[in-house]
C-alpha cells in the first residue's frame, strides 16, 4: 500500500453530537465501500466549547446510550472497524491533535455545517486545527455528492521555495491517488499573478500527469481563479495545500489558503 493510500486506512471522524447530520461520517463510509480493505474508524466526539456558547445560553444537550447505539448503527452495519471517545474540553482542535498521534491517524475528516453565502465558514476552533494539523483535513459540505466524479489539485509549480514545490509534489500524489481510487478525473489549476511568471505548460503536463484539456493555467488572483475553475468544471473536491504555522503566526488569520477556503462551496483536503 502507498503511503498516500494509507492517508484513508486509518480516520478520524469529528462527531458534534449537538448536530442531527453527521456529513463526515457519511463521507468515511463511503470511503470505507470504495478502499480496498475497508477503513478504520475512529470517532472524535466533542463539542466545540466556542460555537456552543454562541447558540445556546446554557448546556442542555444529553446524549445516552441509544444515541451513541443510532450513530454506530452504519457503522455496525457495514461490518467497520470503529473506534469512539468522547472529549469535553476548551482546547478542541489541541485535543483533536492529541486524538490523531494516539491512534496513529492518516486523515481528518470534519463536517462544515454552514450554508449562509453557499461558502465554507470554518468556526476558530476548526481554523486553528487546519493550521497545526501534520497530516491532512478534509472539510466535508454538505452539497457534495458522496461519489468523486472530478478532483481538482492546485498548485504552484513555478514556486522556487523548496516547501512549496514539495506540498506540490504531495498535492499531486495524493489528487493522482484518489483519482485512481475513485475512478475521478482528474483536474490540476495553476494561477499565477504576473505575466512575467507565466509557467511552462509542456513542463506542468510532465510533472503533474494530467491530460492536456485537464489544465487550468490562468493568469489572476490564486484565490478567484481556483474557486472559478472549481464552479466550471463542478469539481466535488478541491486539494489545497497550506504550510504550517506555529507560535504567533498560528494565530494569524487571512493567508491566502484561509481566502481559497472561503470561497469554495464544495469539499476540501487542506494538506500542511
Amino acid at each position: 500500500m502507498s503511503e498516500e493510500l494509507k492517508t484513508f486506512s486509518d480516520v478520524l471522524v469529528v462527531i458534534d453530537p449537538a448536530k442531527k447530520e453527521q456529513y463526515a461520517l457519511k463521507r468515511a463510509l463511503k470511503m470505507n465501500e470504495i478502499l480496498d480493505g475497508g477503513v478504520k474508524i475512529h470517532l472524535f466526539i466533542s463539542f466545540e466549547m466556542d460555537e456552543l456558547r454562541k447558540s445556546q445560553n446554557g448546556f442542555d444537550f444529553h446524549c445516552d446510550n441509544k444515541w451513541f447505539a443510532d450513530l454506530v448503527k452504519p457503522l455496525e452495519k457495514a461490518n467497520v472497524d470503529y473506534t469512539a471517545e468522547v472529549f469535553w474540553t476548551p482546547d478542541w482542535h489541541l485535543s483533536v491533535i492529541g486524538s490523531v498521534k494516539r491512534h496513529n491517524i492518516g486523515l481528518i475528516i470534519m463536517s462544515d455545517y454552514t450554508t449562509e453565502k453557499n461558502r465554507n465558514e470554518l468556526s476558530a476552533a476548526k481554523w486553528s486545527l487546519l493550521r497545526v494539523s501534520e497530516c491532512p483535513v478534509l472539510i466535508v459540505h454538505p452539497a457534495t455528492e458522496l461519489q468523486r466524479k472530478t478532483i481538482l489539485a492546485a498548485v504552484n509549480m513555478q514556486t522556487d521555495n523548496p516547501r512549496y514545490a514539495d506540498l506540490n509534489q504531495k498535492i499531486l500524489k495524493l489528487t493522482q491517488v484518489m483519482s485512481v481510487v475513485y475512478g475521478a478525473e482528474k483536474h490540476v489549476v495553476n494561477a499565477y499573478e504576473d505575466s512575467m511568471q507565466f509557467p511552462d505548460r509542456a513542463k506542468l503536463l510532465r510533472d503533474t500527469n494530467v491530460e492536456q484539456q485537464n489544465m487550468h493555467v490562468v493568469l489572476g488572483n490564486p484565490t478567484d481563479i481556483i474557486s472559478e475553475v472549481a464552479d466550471e468544471i463542478d469539481a466535488d473536491v478541491v486539494i489545497i495545500g497550506t504550510l504550517s504555522r506555529r507560535g504567533i503566526m498560528a494565530a494569524m488569520r487571512g493567508n491566502k489558503s484561509e481566502e481559497i477556503i472561503r470561497k469554495l462551496n464544495r469539499d476540501i483536503i487542506v494538506l500542511n
